[in-house]
């Protein structure tokens, strides 16, 4: 495990949220094109390449996030105890990452949480989003489908993540909304694209690919 003192950014985490890879419960959206096995073998490359993308960066410091399902050895045994491996509250989708977000930031003065679906985040793009978070409440990374690909903040507020169409084309849209009407100062980083349906397929680097 990486000292403190080794990271450039020390005083920021990342997150990645993460479920166990159960075969047939992961990536489902994308069984009918890749198959149950292939839907699997994906979401285990992307999140591999999540997490290899933030160690190798040397940035931040970072924790995992589970499902409360997940079996926290699967993630013990695979990552060699490398990382400090958290679970996330239950509830919709904000409220899991408004949970992790603020047990985070006692401990931190900001974090980034991502997730495993979008392969194009770079270090750079990463580096940028901590670096907004020195003159900006917080900071995303927009989808092109509508949703975010990442959330990062200093401070927090429910709200923001309350009233969403979780999983719908206007998460993002919303979310300005409320990010305006709470006097909230925000980033947004270039969009990207994530991975989550059949038509996304096509955004896939080769690398991903059987």
């Amino acid at each position: 495990m990486n000292s403190i003192d080794s990271f450039l950014y020390p005083d920021c985490l990342i997150i990645i949220f993460a479920r166990e890879p159960v075969f047939g419960q992961v990536k489902t959206r994308l069984i009918p094109s890749l198959g149950e096995n292939g839907a699997t073998q994906l979401y285990i490359r992307l999140l591999d390449h999540a997490i290899a993308n933030v160690t190798q960066s040397n940035l931040c410091p970072l924790e995992i996030c589970i499902t409360p399902e997940s079996h926290e050895n699967y993630f013990l045994d695979r990552l060699d105890n490398k990382f400090n491996i958290t679970r996330q509250d239950k509830g919709h989708l904000g409220q899991r990452m408004y949970h992790a977000i603020n047990i985070a930031l006692k401990n931190y003065n900001k974090v980034i949480l991502i997730g495993s679906d979008c392969p194009f985040l770079s270090k750079e793009e990463l580096q940028q989003a901590v670096v907004a978070l020195e003159s900006h409440d917080m900071v995303f990374s927009p989808a092109i489908d509508g949703g975010y690909v990442l959330v990062g903040a200093n401070k927090i507020n429910a709200e923001v993540f309350e009233n969403i169409e979780w999983g719908s084309e206007h998460v993002m849209r919303q979310t300005r909304e409320i990010l305006l009407a709470n006097d909230i100062s925000c980033k947004e980083l270039s969009e990207q694209h994530d991975i989550d349906i059949e038509e996304d397929l096509k955004y896939l680097p080769q690398l991903f690919i059987n």
